[in-house]
């Protein structure tokens, strides 16, 4: 993985000489500061992804230990094998978090949809926007996404822009936005190669806000719509522990309001021929605040 990633940064290097060769000296300056900043938030993001890539280990080795262990059908036993598979579901799910940014800086050439590619202050705005999300600075980003989608609306970048919004959204946790944010790549660009990653980490948002029916939805859509795109494992792997998830958790008992409490709204149900996903959506939108 990490030798992708710098072979990923010397091909983004390479690329420079051939596509900028007209450029004037302050496209040139301009380039070079971007590339210095690639550079250092790939250092980073290598360093980090060892972090994680340890953590990892440890936790293979942990389960080779034990192994033996859970060769016997004990519901305890079970359990354990649970937690440890969602545990490692969790620190693909922070790879995953670096690895996508970092894709974008080494992009480009004939012929290549990316962002290195792009030309002049196009090109500088994206850049610098993606390399606020590789740093994690998500709240920065995202005006900076703005501002391109704003200025560049025909951009052969602007879906990419979209989608990496909700990404902004969904690292800082604000995860109704991000639903919204990801339903606009669906919507605007449905073509895009980046609509069965949207769908995706929409099931992800409702997963982390708990709301499990929604999630298997958004996430037997990508199975469904997405069979064979690299989304699809993934949300095969998160219905199972969504799955997981509900075993251990007991069922709450019913409850009676008392006979002054005012009715409760219960949630609409959707008909056969209604998408379970544009009800989802619909209610994140009453949430959204305005």
């Amino acid at each position: 993985m990490i030798k992708i990633f710098f072979l990923s940064a010397f091909l983004f290097i390479a690329f420079l000489s051939p596509a900028f060769a007209g450029r004037n000296d302050t496209d040139i300056e301009e380039l070079k500061r971007v590339q210095d900043t690639n550079s250092k938030i790939l250092a980073d993001t290598v360093q980090n992804m060892n972090a994680i890539r340890q953590e990892l280990q440890s936790l293979r080795g942990e389960i080779e230990e034990t192994k033996h262990f859970f060769e016997q059908s004990s519901q305890d036993n079970q359990k354990v094998l649970k937690d440890y598979d969602l545990r490692l579901t969790g620190i693909e799910e922070k790879m995953s978090l670096y690895e996508g940014p970092l894709s974008e800086i080494g992009k480009g050439g004939k012929g290549t949809k990316g962002g290195a590619d792009l030309a002049g202050d196009e090109g500088s705005l994206y850049r610098k926007a993606i390399g606020e999300l590789n740093s994690q600075n998500y709240k920065g980003s995202i005006p900076l996404l703005d501002q391109f989608l704003k200025t560049y609306p025909k951009s052969q970048m602007a879906d990419n822009a979209q989608y990496w919004k909700g990404e902004a959204y969904y690292g800082l946790k604000q995860y109704p936005e991000a639903v919204l944010e990801f339903q606009k790549v669906i919507k605007k660009y449905p073509k895009s190669d980046k609509v069965p990653a949207a769908v995706l980490k929409q099931g992800y948002c409702f997963y982390e806000m708990k709301e499990y029916p929604d999630a298997k939805a958004f996430l037997q859509k990508v199975l469904s719509q997405y069979p064979k795109s690299p989304e699809a494992p993934k949300a095969k792997d998160k219905m199972q522990q969504i799955d997981q998830t509900a075993v251990r958790k007991p069922a709450a008992a019913p409850t009676t309001p008392p006979p002054s409490a005012a009715p409760v709204a219960r949630p609409r149900t959707p008909s056969a021929d209604e998408d379970p996903t544009d009800l989802a959506i619909e209610k994140q939108g009453r949430r959204r605040p305005h």
